[in-house]
């Protein structure tokens, strides 16, 4: 879908907004996620079919990058970020949202690390510039699943630049994601001969396609475009209620069976060379279309997503993605329990907590803290 003119951008910063269903849907992403590391059919042979179909809900990670994708469009593409203080405060708000209590997890983390004697100060390092997913050797280093923040944090770097080229260049909008395939690919062309050397660095296409932004981006761009058609008011009205929202998930599914199908033996069928089209392609394309329905559909799915009960899970789904698996999950699992519910039900309680007392006050004193003067110099 492309829009038809750079009138859709306008240069006054666009008001808050909040849709509460799209707060709910992070909770939703992070138990598949949680669901796909921690499968409850895999010890079931007769469940084999629905073992298999879990080991693919990795796909909560492209929900996360679809979500963070409309957004952060919707938040900031009409604000100037290429002036000085906008761009200083535009910076400054992502890392109050997402590094504080990402540090001092990954500083618990590798304390036990040390404790257990195996600490490595330049997997530390690593890890506290989250520059660990750059490397297929070290991508799950400290808190394995933070590969996906390097991932995040990349898209939040280039956002100015896409928005600023998305004004000038309207229509080849969905001309960005190619050629930043075109550049993952060449990075892997050079890289990949020095494979050990450069520790894995854009190491194979597997990596980059799975495990890099420049792999990943359509997954962001799918909803970059749902936010611009959405602010410019230019999402057509649902002819049948309910519609676009089923044809979302009837896509989604499809592409989780697909996976399933295709798998053959790859460990995961995203890994499948069919698998990565299903997954970075195909699968944020229904993304986006759930999430059109969820804008403009009076649905069951947008009534319970916006229940006080998901926003609350939704808005601690970050704290329980970083913690749901790792030294946290596993020190309640050897101290406390191996029941699998109690344990999940045990992590969300966490995760509460973390957010309300520590993520959330971090937040809101960051974001209160005047900009230095060196900081828009």
């Amino acid at each position: 879908m492309l829009l038809p003119s750079s009138s859709r951008f306008s240069s006054a910063p666009s008001p808050a907004i909040y849709l509460p269903a799209f707060t709910g849907i992070r909770a939703v992403a992070a138990y598949l996620v949680y669901l796909h590391h921690f499968n409850p059919c895999a010890t079931k042979p007769g469940l084999a079919p629905l073992a298999a179909l879990v080991m693919e809900f990795h796909v909560g990670v492209p929900i996360f990058f679809v979500l963070s994708g409309f957004l952060i469009t919707l938040r900031y593409a009409t604000t100037p970020l290429t002036q000085p203080r906008q761009w200083a405060r535009y910076l400054r708000n992502r890392w109050a949202r997402i590094y504080p209590v990402y540090l001092l997890l990954t500083l618990l983390t590798y304390a036990v690390f040390r404790r257990q004697g195996t600490f490595y100060l330049p997997e530390l390092l690593q890890s506290l510039t989250l520059t660990q997913g750059f490397f297929d050797h070290t991508k799950y280093i400290g808190i394995a699943q933070a590969w996906s923040l390097t991932v995040e944090e990349c898209f939040y770097l280039l956002a100015p630049l896409i928005f600023v080229l998305a004004r000038r260049f309207p229509r080849l909008l969905w001309v960005q994601p190619f050629g930043l395939l075109a550049l993952g690919i060449a990075l892997v062309a050079v890289c990949a001969p020095h494979y050990t050397a450069l520790h894995g660095l854009f190491g194979n296409f597997k990596f980059m396609l799975l495990f890099t932004f420049l792999g990943r981006c359509f997954e962001f761009y799918a909803g970059v475009q749902l936010a611009l058609l959405y602010q410019q008011r230019q999402l057509p009205a649902a002819a049948h209620q309910g519609r676009r929202t089923l044809a979302g998930l009837v896509i989604m599914g499809a592409c989780v069976i697909g996976m399933v199908l295709i798998k053959g033996g790859y460990t995961y069928g995203q890994e499948h060379p069919l698998g990565v089209v299903l997954n970075n392609v195909a699968l944020p394309g229904g993304i986006l279309v759930l999430f059109m329905g969820l804008l403009t559909e009076k649905t069951w799915l947008r009534q319970l997503l916006s229940t006080p009960l998901l926003r609350v899970l939704g808005k601690s789904s970050y704290v329980f993605y970083l913690i749901h698996m790792g030294i946290v999950h596993d020190w309640l699992a050897y101290y406390v329990t191996t029941n699998g519910l109690l344990l999940f039900v045990l992590l969300n309680a966490l995760a509460l907590g973390l957010h309300y007392g520590v993520e959330e006050p971090l937040h809101r004193w960051l974001r209160a803290r005047p900009l230095s003067s060196s900081s828009i110099s």
